[in-house]
């Protein structure tokens, strides 16, 4: 680095050393950079899809930068963030995995800073965030699927089938196309979802949740292949401005919207006697619940389910299939006693039809 009076140059070695006796090896440009001037660069940076723009810019505006855009970016350390999430976050009440994405937010622009070192570390470190608690998930059984499907309107009920036959999200299954189905070889690609912009209007998009999401491969079981022949014989499909053909349209005939749909599923379920919080996604658990349980090898259901590795899979996904432990009791009968045998239970174990204390 040249500079062309004297001054300057012991004008930087002053900022240069005052830096270091701090401890923090800033450049002296990025001195008085405050976390709002870089964060607005940073959030405006072009490339990212709508819906992570979206998520980035709310979390940003809302919870962010009202906590640290005051303050020099350099300045930032690990104890004002435990503080923030500890004294402004936790006390909004709001829900733990929510949390845990307002920080990814911050910790990205943060990374970002240390990548074009305006900053030389970053603050993100030890962070203690509050645990997600996740509510044990009982996958649907046959019953409760089919009770389901025959609960909804005729012209979306194939997407439960869809749901619990192929894993898909809620998203994917409103944005399936016809040339996404290949109904000879019983395979269905995920190449495309609908999801909701600004103005609250649902779009078709040809991209997927994650990079591993799209594109994935996953098989059509019979029942799911009879649905969706049933619901092509009894519907139209609606094509878009692109020529796109969408198998699945609203009531008025139009791309779905999630809140709207949501309404009808939570009137099917109260007809099929599903509980009240069981969600569309829970049709993706008991597909990847079944699925295991039925000895498909986890790397596949793993492909089959768009995630990148199987730890989401081993943590979320693995739930006890009802009457899994009732037809493993037999199976270790077999390993250690090599038959086996019902046992016969003498009366007096039980009072009343209930199990003696």
């Amino acid at each position: 680095m040249t500079f062309k009076k004297k001054s300057d140059a012991q004008a930087y070695e002053r900022k240069v050393l005052d830096a270091k006796d701090s401890g923090i090896a800033v450049r002296p440009k990025h001195l008085r950079t405050t976390f709002l001037a870089y964060s607005e660069e940073w959030i405006n940076r072009p490339g990212r899809r709508p819906g992570t723009q979206e998520s980035y810019e709310m979390n940003m505006r809302k919870h962010i930068q009202p906590a640290f855009g005051g303050m020099l970016l350099h300045r930032i350390d690990a104890v004002d963030v435990q503080r923030w999430i500890d004294h402004e976050l936790i006390p909004k009440g709001l829900a733990a995995r929510t949390i845990h994405l307002i920080y990814k937010t911050f910790r990205a622009c943060i990374n970002s800073a240390v990548r074009k070192r305006v900053i030389p570390f970053s603050p993100c470190v030890d962070i203690v965030l509050p645990e997600i608690t996740r509510k044990r998930i009982i996958p649907a059984t046959r019953e409760q699927v089919w009770a389901l499907y025959e609960a909804m309107p005729e012209h979306s009920r194939a997407l439960i089938m869809l749901g619990v036959g192929c894993g898909l999200r809620s998203g994917e299954a409103f944005g399936l196309c016809r040339d996404s189905i290949d109904f000879t070889a019983g395979t269905l690609t995920v190449q495309r979802q609908v999801i909701v912009l600004k103005n609250k209007k649902p779009v078709l998009v040809d991209y997927n949740k994650t990079k591993s999401s799209h594109g994935r491969e996953v098989p059509l079981p019979a029942f799911t292949h009879r649905a969706l022949l049933d619901h092509l014989d009894s519907q139209s499909v609606l094509v878009d401005m692109e020529g796109r053909e969408i198998l699945f349209r609203s009531s008025r005939g139009n791309v779905i919207r999630r809140n709207a749909f949501y309404k009808t599923f939570k009137r099917a379920l109260a007809v099929a006697g599903l509980p009240e919080d069981f969600r569309f996604h829970d049709l993706r658990h008991s597909f990847a619940s079944h699925a295991l349980d039925q000895g498909v090898a986890e790397s596949t259901v793993q492909l089959y389910m768009g995630h990148a590795g199987p730890e989401e899979l081993r943590e979320v996904y693995r739930h006890q299939v009802k009457g899994a432990a009732a037809r493993d009791r037999k199976a270790l009968e077999v390993v250690f006693f090599e038959e086996t045998e019902d046992v016969e239970i003498p009366d007096e174990v039980f009072e009343d039809g209930e199990a003696a204390a």
